[in-house]
């Protein structure tokens, strides 16, 4: 999520490749698998605690990405065993985890480690705000951030930066509350017939276990 693009004939893409061709191993184009993608939360109608996130960090996600975030290096080889959330090598402000939203969500349905989506460990209004201390850090910045998503609308609410098609500022865009610019992009979205609008969305109104 900071790295550079492989060249598509080289030895790694292909291994890439083959070794998404075998996950596919029996499974019909277009099925949707049970765990698959990442899963909505309800969020907290307000804005993100980002002091109540850094107690929950230091409690649950610490003793593996560590208390600075810069994660723990692979025993042996190179890379890491448990990967950074912020720092120089952590993923960059223009990735998908570093929105608020799509942040939470995997957090709720996948850590720490052992948890299961049926039985996450953290609730919403943990996840949520442990999402925002850690995409709040700095990180990796990426370059023409301002020419990314040309259709605004098509833009997630939870991006970080700008610019918007609604009047939000970045700051609420980056740590909410999250449902007014729902409401003003679906507005907006209606007005000009545009498809797609703000997605992906991880937030709701109603978990998506409960559905």
């Amino acid at each position: 999520m900071n790295g550079r693009a492989l060249p598509p004939d080289s030895r790694e893409m292909r291994a890439f490749s083959s070794y998404v061709r075998w996950l596919s191993t029996g499974i019909p184009d277009g099925a949707k698998l049970v765990g698959a993608g990442t899963l909505q939360i309800k969020e907290p109608a307000r804005a993100a605690d980002g002091g109540h996130g850094a107690q929950v960090f230091a409690q649950t996600c610490a003793p593996c990405h560590g208390i600075d975030g810069v994660g723990q290096r692979a025993a042996t080889g190179a890379g890491y065993q448990f990967p950074p959330l912020w720092g120089p090598d952590s993923f960059n402000n223009g990735a998908g985890m570093s929105r608020l939203l799509t942040a939470a969500a995997y957090a709720m349905h996948n850590m720490p480690i052992g948890t299961t989506l049926n039985a996450p460990v953290l609730i919403e209004e943990e996840a949520y705000d442990v999402a925002a201390y850690f995409v709040g850090q700095k990180r990796p910045e990426m370059a023409n951030l301002d020419k990314d998503f040309p259709v605004r609308l098509q833009k997630p609410i939870d991006t970080p930066y700008g610019p918007y098609a609604d009047q939000f500022s970045s700051e609420q865009h980056k740590f909410g509350p999250f449902q007014p610019i729902r409401a003003k992009v679906r507005e907006l979205a209606a007005q000009s017939r545009t498809e797609k609008a703000s997605e992906p969305d991880n937030g709701s109104a109603e978990p998506e276990r409960a559905r």
